[in-house]
């Protein structure tokens, strides 16, 4: 039996140690110099990374570590049966519309710091030659990094396409493959986050057609593209901006106790009775290891 592997970055997108090859691949698939190896233990791994750390931490950080590869390993690999029409390469949206009455461009955005995603939608009234904006954000609770917001967008316009408009026939303007690749049974979904994107395309494919066409990020292929883009963006700043309103505190009113976990994510906050109307019970006694941009909101005031 192979042994279970944790692999180091030192030079990368994020430097640290991974528990699985996808995560690490993520940080340094088409870094240039990036510089990485594969452990059998996390003393070796931390060693390479020259870092120093006591001995039972590193037997309580392996536990965990093992842990998280038994619980990946119990995952069964599944392929999209949905029946999906997917263009590999750019096809103008005007040769579409009189074939697909919804069409919408779609794309994610990311900010590392506090975890949180974003999704923008561009959807298309040729007729009119005009577009409507529509977003969402939220905390990546699955780790899934920059995919979060792309699939998020992706399920964003289906819904949309169903509820709002009762569309039949949808196209579908990408940049990331992924996308279509999962959703056509190309690539096999290997984790809890992607299956259920998987089986939520195989829903909506039962209702609606549904078309996938790839567009190249950040070219001149379509200015939709950009603006979902820019969409997204703006999604993550309004989500972190808005979650907890600046005049509704200051410094004196709050104090907050990080309790370190064994997963190191786990922040309190204490708000004084008084003030306790001015939030909602989140902000009483509030676990944010899922809304880590509250932390940092805070942080930056006690600063």
């Amino acid at each position: 039996m192979a042994k279970k592997k944790v692999y180091a970055v030192k030079v990368g997108r994020e430097i640290g140690i991974f528990d699985n090859w996808d995560e690490c691949k993520k940080s340094i698939d088409g870094f240039p110099g990036a510089k990485y190896q594969g452990f059998s233990t996390l003393e070796e791994a931390n060693d390479f990374l020259g870092i120093v750390i006591s001995k039972e931490d590193i037997k309580s950080k392996e536990k965990k570590v093992e842990y998280n590869l038994e619980k990946e390993s119990l995952i069964t690999p599944i392929r999209s049966s949905a029946k999906i029409n997917v263009f590999k390469s750019y096809i103008d949206y005007n040769e579409l519309k009189d074939k697909y009455e919804f069409i919408a461009f779609v794309d994610g955005s990311y900010d590392k710091e506090s975890k949180t995603y974003g999704s923008g939608v561009v959807v298309l009234n040729l007729e009119n030659n005009e577009h409507k904006l529509y977003s969402c954000a939220g905390y990546d609770k699955w780790n899934q990094w920059n995919i979060v917001g792309e699939l998020e967008a992706t399920k964003l316009a289906l819904n949309i396409a169903k509820e709002e408009y009762k569309a039949k026939r949808v196209a579908i303007y990408h940049d990331l493959k992924n996308i279509s690749l999962w959703a056509s049974g190309e690539w096999q979904a290997k984790n809890e986050y992607t299956q259920e994107y998987v089986k939520n395309i195989e829903k909506f494919s039962n209702e609606i057609e549904i078309c996938f066409i790839k567009v190249k990020a950040h070219s001149n292929e379509s200015i939709y593209n950009d603006l979902a883009d820019e969409t997204a963006k703006n999604a993550i700043v309004e989500y972190n901006n808005n979650y907890i309103n600046n005049d509704n505190i200051n410094n004196d009113d709050i104090s907050i106790k990080r309790n370190i976990s064994q997963d190191e994510s786990k922040f309190f906050i204490n708000v004084p009775n008084e003030l306790y109307e001015k939030f909602d019970d989140k902000c009483k006694k509030l676990n944010i290891s899922h809304d880590i941009a509250i932390i940092n909101l805070i942080e930056e005031w006690l600063n």
